[in-house]
């Protein structure tokens, strides 16, 4: 039998128009709850959202530093930190090119890891020449801060409103594998920064780890006679776009971390804009103020230690309160993905009610109410207490 070409290449078509009605958005609510059809119009309120989302927000600078100096947190030694500073070489470029996946979107430069494989031999000089102007000089070429945000829709949700779709970054090639070497270099310095209960994101960490100390902590609980604790699943909102990047880097400086890595850093995220692509179609720009850029190598490692020194300062002034299981004290808070956090073995007190919302506070962070639990475990009736988790 005999197939003719457009034959050959209809199931593929099939395939790529199924994919592309997906996540096609053909119907949005604005902002008055009314659902709009018209394209104007949810470009507009796309647009809108997104650059609402990633706007400046107002920051008490004094607020900052009088909360990072409660924090008592290691730091890296000043060897370490040179470590992080040395000039990157030609074998770390040659490796994050051949580890490069393929078959992944492209950014709006439109190169391919398949390119990159291709021409590796003259990418690399290029390349590191190029990465070491920028370590020399601190100063990121502006194709670097250009990115694209394709926005895929959460399984199972309303596709009519704006908060149901995941924001994914789309860099260029050149700023992922810079991005990514720099995060290597951070890799080997991450465990001395980081509480062993964080389990995401961690080379060498896996989430079963933390799987099966809950199972622990509930079974010491089930056994014990006064039984008077809350296991709390805290799930953040949004959290890598409402990260405030001020208190990122007083963060990283906090835990030692100075020199031109941290420069590069603040440049990544100084002059950051964005376009969002609807539908095919690329919408006007709008700089990025606020969060971290999700599928950038560096911002699951900058989240987790933000999160670590807010969640420490918190432990440390005593608002929580863990179990003891063979005199080795449970885990406190911990993540298990990067939006989800876990408090364990909790204590309760009159003044837990309370104390869900100065996490909050203290995580700067927003929670989602109606994805956050509370498993109670207790022997008698709390009379006059109620908890709520307040988002």
């Amino acid at each position: 039998m005999v197939f003719r070409k457009d034959q050959q290449n209809r199931p593929l078509a099939r395939l790529i128009k199924k994919k592309r009605e997906k996540n096609q958005i053909d119907a949005i609510k604005n902002d008055k709850g009314d659902i709009t059809t018209d394209s104007t119009e949810i470009q507009t309120n796309i647009r809108d959202s997104c650059k609402q989302l990633y706007a400046h927000k107002p920051v008490n600078l004094e607020e900052m530093d009088e909360f990072l100096n409660t924090c008592t947190h290691p730091r890296l030694k000043q060897e370490e930190v040179e470590t992080l500073n040395r000039p990157i070489t030609r074998a770390e470029v040659e490796a994050e090119i051949n580890s490069l996946p393929t078959k992944k979107s492209q950014g709006p430069d439109r190169f391919t890891a398949e390119f990159c494989h291709t021409y590796k031999e003259e990418l690399v000089p290029l390349l590191l020449k190029l990465f070491q102007t920028i370590q020399k000089e601190g100063i990121l070429p502006k194709s670097f801060n250009e990115t694209n945000i394709i926005l895929i829709p959460k399984p199972g949700r309303d596709s009519t409103r704006k908060e149901n779709f995941r924001p994914i970054y789309m860099m260029n090639i050149d700023a992922k594998i810079f991005n990514k070497i720099l995060a290597n270099q951070f890799q080997q310095h991450i465990k001395k920064l980081i509480h062993h209960d964080q389990v995401g994101f961690i080379l060498g960490i896996q989430v079963w780890f933390n799987i099966c100390k809950s199972i622990n902590v509930i079974h010491h609980i089930n056994r014990t006679k006064d039984k008077n604790h809350m296991i709390i699943s805290i799930d953040a909102e949004k959290v890598f776009d409402k990260i405030q990047q001020p208190f990122m880097l007083k963060t990283l400086n906090k835990l030692g971390i100075n020199g031109m890595y941290l420069k590069i850093i603040k440049a990544i995220y100084d002059k950051s804009a964005a376009n969002t692509m609807l539908n095919g179609q690329k919408l006007e720009g709008f700089p990025l103020k606020s969060g971290t850029r999700q599928r950038c190598p560096l911002s699951p490692l900058l989240f987790n230690i933000v999160l670590e020194v807010s969640s420490q300062s918190n432990l440390a002034r005593k608002r929580s309160k863990g179990c003891s299981i063979r005199k080795s004290r449970s885990q406190i808070v911990s993540i298990c993905r990067w939006h989800q956090i876990l408090i364990l073995g909790y204590h309760l007190s009159p003044k837990s009610p309370e104390t869900d919302k100065q996490l909050q506070q203290s995580l700067r962070i927003q929670i989602n109410v109606q994805k956050s639990q509370a498993f109670l475990y207790t022997n008698n009736r709390l009379k006059g207490e109620t908890f709520h988790v307040h988002g």
